[in-house]
């Protein structure tokens, strides 16, 4: 892992196959949400490991940084053929007052514009199964930017919400071409 910040974040397959081991870089993150980016956004994440395409239809990761010092990231791989995000297997990690947050679940809701292009998501966090979840959105903010060669990467800057508190980040979308 690059950064000290860098956290190592494994997406199991829904239906068997390798994990996903991929590295989110809470640092550059965070200065995603406070607009020291110096130049053009890059992305958060890194792959340890190849995506297997034939099994996968989607990996979508979210960066989130907010203005009380939470943090965000949240990988979800979408099986071949799946129906909707229930079918989703996503691996997260939230952090508060400098410490992670044990999760048990999270699912992730995508609305796309006319052109196909995410719009706006929604987040459904759950720190124990019978509580109620924690809801985080974001909008999109400005044109999404695509990019790749072999695998389309969808980046869209993001305005974000969580309990009232206001956030800023990246939604990005992969898929094969």
């Amino acid at each position: 892992m690059g950064s000290p910040e860098a956290i190592e974040i494994t997406v199991s397959p829904p239906e068997g196959g390798e994990p996903l081991r991929l590295a989110w870089d809470r640092g550059m993150a965070e200065s995603l949400a406070t607009g020291d980016r110096g130049g053009q956004p890059g992305s958060p994440w890194r792959g340890e490991d190849e995506v297997d395409w034939e099994r996968v239809e989607a990996l979508r990761l979210v960066s989130a940084a907010f203005q009380d010092g939470r943090a965000l990231a949240v990988a979800a791989l979408r099986p071949r053929g799946a129906a909707g995000h229930d079918a989703d297997s996503v691996a997260h990690h939230l952090v508060e007052a400098g410490e992670p947050v044990e999760l048990t679940n999270a699912l992730l809701s995508t609305e796309y514009d006319a052109d196909g292009l995410p719009k706006r998501i929604g987040l459904e966090l759950w720190a124990e199964d019978e509580s109620p979840p924690l809801r985080v959105a974001a909008d999109r903010e400005g044109q999404v930017e695509a990019r790749g060669d072999g695998v389309r990467r969808e980046v869209a800057r993001m305005a974000f919400r969580l309990a009232g508190t206001s956030g800023a980040g990246l939604y990005e979308v992969l898929r094969p071409r």
